[in-house]
C-alpha cells in the first residue's frame, strides 16, 4: 500500500468524515463477504483439516515464516505513520480477525486454482514436476492478486499513511521483497501441508501491526483531532 503520507485537514467535521467511514465499512465488510463466498467451497477440505503440526514440525520452515513476518512488520514500523488517530482496540479485534480470516479464504483460494492449473496442465506431459508446477502457478496467482487487491482496493479504503521523506522512501523500495519473501511462506504451507490455519494466524498478526500503525477510522475507530494531524 505504497501511498504519500496524509496531509492536514483544516475544518473537516463529522458530517464529511462519516460518511467516508461508513463507505469505507461496507467495502470492506463486503470484500470479507465475497471472500467466504467465494473461498469456503474451493477450501472445504483444508478448512476441515488441523494441519499445523505438520508445519510445527519442519523448523526451517517455522523459522522462515518468524524471520519473514518479522521482516516485513519491521520494515513497515519505519515508513508507517497513523496520522494522530487513536488506538481503538474494539476496531482492531474486528479488523485484524476478520481480515485475518477472510482475506486468507481469497488469498488460498486463488493459490489453490493456480495450483490445480499448473498441475493439470504440467501433469499432462511431466507428471514428476507435476505439483512443483502447481506450486509456482499458484504463488505466481497469489502474487499476482496480492498486488492488485492491495493497488485497487486496499489503497482507497485505507488512509494515506505511508511517510514520504528521503529515508521512508529508501526503506520503502525494500518493503516488495518482503512482501514476496511473505508470499513464498504461506504459499509454502499450502503446498507442502494444505495448513490454512497457520496462515491465518500469521495474517491476523500482521493485520493486528496495521491496525497499531495505521489506525484507520473504522469500525467504530475516530479520526484525529484537526489539530493532531501531522
Amino acid at each position: 500500500m505504497d501511498v504519500k503520507l496524509e496531509k492536514p485537514l483544516a475544518n473537516v467535521g463529522v458530517a464529511t468524515v462519516q460518511p467516508t467511514k461508513r463507505n469505507a465499512e461496507r467495502q470492506i465488510v463486503t470484500y470479507w463477504i465475497i471472500s467466504t463466498i467465494i473461498g469456503v467451497p474451493i477450501l472445504y477440505d483444508w478448512l476441515l483439516s488441523w494441519n499445523v503440526p505438520a508445519t510445527l514440525s519442519q523448523p526451517w520452515l517455522v523459522f522462515y515464516l518468524i524471520v519473514s513476518l518479522a521482516l516485513g512488520q519491521t520494515l513497515y514500523i519505519l515508513v508507517a505513520r497513523h496520522g494522530g488517530r487513536p488506538i481503538h482496540w474494539g476496531a482492531l479485534s474486528i479488523f485484524a480477525i476478520g481480515n485475518g480470516i477472510a482475506e486468507t479464504f481469497a488469498f488460498a483460494a486463488v493459490y489453490r486454482v493456480g495450483a490445480i492449473i499448473g498441475a493439470a496442465v504440467v501433469g499432462s506431459f511431466a507428471p514428476g514436476a507435476a505439483s512443483f508446477a502447481g506450486f509456482v502457478l499458484g504463488l505466481i496467482f497469489f502474487m499476482i492478486y496480492g498486488g492488485l487487491i492491495h493497488a485497487l482496493f486496499w489503497m482507497h479504503v485505507l488512509p494515506p499513511h505511508l511517510d514520504d521523506n528521503p529515508r521512508s522512501q529508501r526503506i520503502r523500495k525494500y518493503r516488495p521483497l518482503a512482501e514476496v519473501a511473505l508470499v513464498l511462506g504461506w504459499g509454502l504451507c499450502f503446498w507442502l501441508f494444505e495448513d490454512i490455519w497457520t496462515v491465518i494466524v500469521l495474517h491476523t498478526i500482521v493485520d493486528i501491526g496495521l491496525m497499531l500503525l495505521v489506525r484507520p477510522a473504522i469500525f467504530g475507530a475516530k479520526e484525529a483531532p484537526t489539530g493532531d494531524r501531522h
